[in-house]
Order: C-alpha cells, then sequence, then structure tokens
C-alpha cells in the first residue's frame, strides 16, 4: 500500500476542518448559540463577510450590526431564502447540469 504525500498546506486544511467539526458538535451538544464571521477583501477593496450562526441567532440583528461595522460589505450566509421556492422542471434541469 502506497502512502500518498500531502503538503504543508494540505494539512492546515485538514486541521482546520477538524476544528469546524469541533465547534460544530460543540455547539449542538451545549444547545448554546453565537455565530463567526470571516472578513476579507475583493479585488476592488471591498469588504466581503462570510458568517456562521450555530443556534438561535437573530440574523437581521446580525445582518444590521455587520452593515454598520463593515459599510458596503457583501454578506455572505445571511440571505434571506423564501419560506416557499417553485420547483419547475426547467429549475431540475438546471440543477442535473
Amino acid at each position: 500500500m502506497r502512502r500518498r504525500k500531502r503538503g504543508i498546506f494540505g494539512i492546515f486544511d485538514e486541521i482546520e476542518e477538524m476544528f469546524k467539526e469541533m465547534e460544530s458538535s460543540l455547539m449542538k451538544q451545549t444547545g448554546s448559540s453565537g455565530y463567526s464571521i470571516q472578513v476579507t477583501y475583493d479585488k476592488t477593496g471591498r469588504p466581503v463577510v462570510k458568517v456562521q450562526t450555530y443556534g438561535n441567532v437573530d440574523k437581521d440583528a446580525l445582518r444590521k450590526e455587520i452593515e454598520s461595522r463593515y459599510p458596503g460589505a457583501k454578506i455572505v450566509g445571511l440571505e434571506k431564502r423564501p419560506l416557499i421556492e417553485e420547483i419547475t422542471e426547467e429549475t431540475e434541469d438546471k440543477d442535473k447540469k
């Protein structure tokens, strides 16, 4: 059996994934709530805020807080999704491609 060599960055990716799994598991066990954000910047210098929430978080209040701290930022992870979504054959065909 041959072992595949991993690069140094692959190890960091695995460690990051392990921490995410542990954090998610811990949040589910304790029943607590919270959020984490990651701020990066796109090519034009506009902030991009990635948000991950756990448990019962007021997403509207969190969105307002992020918008006040990072004006004009693109916020990922707090998108408003409709309660009811109509699925047609065309939509299903696009998803398959």
